[in-house]
């Protein structure tokens, strides 16, 4: 899984339901939350893994060290959890209200939850896709994997659940609740020349351009995820029908999903 494929659950950094436009700066370790707030936390070694860890209704920034399993929670927490070349996934996998800490290893499928469960679900070059894919209330633990079997397609394998093949390899997995029924739906990102999206059994549409960075969001509060891109290369933040604005550098990492 590449670097970019940030694991931060939501961007809600000041609770009001809304997901704020926000980056980080790996450079100087800057965070810069629109209208929020900016301080410094973090460094070019951090994987950004921002969630709800105290179950308050407000996005934690936190960060992970892929090489030493670092896990620095700003005002709450740091611990290690996993090992070196794991993959944070965070997430509300008992539906409590509250994202928990856990990795997952690609070598073995291994998925470790701190405090709750260890599972084996996926393979070496999935991508650890967890989301509320039922409508539970619940986040599953769930895989994409790019080039399934040498296809050329790709698939969506839920644990307990449905497995489809949806995409193709190249693509970026973009699961979100797009039309606020609860439940996550299956998409992704094609970053050709005209940038296409595709939402399963929901839309199907271009929007942005090959050098952006999905960042589809809910911006405007109605509890229904937005189309959304991040071009670095002019600070440019765009969501379909909802906002336009400059925010950001080049270099920077959008921290909103």
């Amino acid at each position: 899984m590449p670097l970019e494929l940030q694991a931060y659950r939501s961007g809600d950094y000041d609770g009001d339901g809304t997901s704020e436009i926000a980056v980080f700066r790996p450079t100087s370790g800057r965070w810069a939350i629109r209208r929020v707030t900016r301080f410094y936390f973090g460094s070019a070694a951090s994987m950004v893994v921002s969630a709800d860890y105290d179950g308050d209704w407000t996005t934690d920034a936190a960060v992970f060290n892929p090489a030493s399993a670092l896990w620095a929670i700003r005002s709450l927490t740091r611990i290690y959890y996993g090992t070196a070349g794991d993959m944070p996934v965070p997430a509300d996998y008992d539906g409590s209200g509250t994202d928990a800490i856990g990795i997952f290893r690609e070598a073995s499928g291994l998925w470790s939850i701190r405090g709750m469960a260890r599972a084996y679900f996926g393979a070496s070059g999935d991508w650890p896709v967890p989301n509320d894919f039922d409508g539970d209330g619940a986040d599953d633990i769930a895989i994409y994997r790019p080039d399934a079997g040498g296809s050329g397609f790709s698939l969506f394998a839920i644990r307990n659940g449905s497995r489809v093949y949806y995409g193709r390899d190249g693509d970026w997995p973009v699961p979100n609740d797009f039309d606020g029924d609860g439940s996550a739906d299956l998409g992704i990102f094609r970053a050709t020349s005209t940038a296409f999206w595709a939402v399963r059994d929901v839309t199907r549409r271009y929007y942005g351009r090959c050098v952006d960075w999905p960042a589809p969001a809910d911006y405007d509060g109605d509890g229904i995820a937005d189309l959304g891109i991040f071009r670095d290369s002019a600070g440019l933040w765009s969501s379909r029908n909802v906002t336009r604005v400059y925010f950001g550098a080049d270099g920077d990492v959008p921290v909103t999903k």
